[in-house]
């Protein structure tokens, strides 16, 4: 079982047995059954280490496909409207070119 310490005083030194480096004041530790000094940044280096390599790429790869996939049928979409929006029939008009004509006359 891993109990957790932190180095209070100013001179006292101790080395990680995992990862060889040095803790200093100020730093947490774990100690094992054994005695052996964990550094508690070594310990959580490797959980999150292990957490990232568990996670599924998939699920993030196929968010983004979907993604890009959505922002390409947006991108059709506005195209297509942009390219039919000049021949669509408007209530009160009676040819879809009388928006072209109320928007000369109206700027006279």
């Amino acid at each position: 079982m891993l109990v957790l310490h932190r180095i209070t005083h100013f001179n006292e030194f101790l080395r990680c047995h995992a990862s060889g480096e040095i803790l200093m004041y100020g730093d947490y530790y774990y100690t094992n059954d054994k005695g052996q000094v964990i550094s508690a940044k070594y310990l959580y280096n490797k959980k999150m280490e292990l957490e990232r390599d568990k996670f599924d790429q998939t699920i993030l790869n196929n968010a983004q496909t979907d993604k890009e996939r959505q922002d390409e049928l947006r991108k059709a979409e506005q195209e297509f409207l942009s390219s039919q929006m000049l021949e669509e029939p408007i209530a009160g008009h009676d040819t879809p070119s009388d928006l072209k004509e109320v928007n000369l006359n109206g700027a006279n």
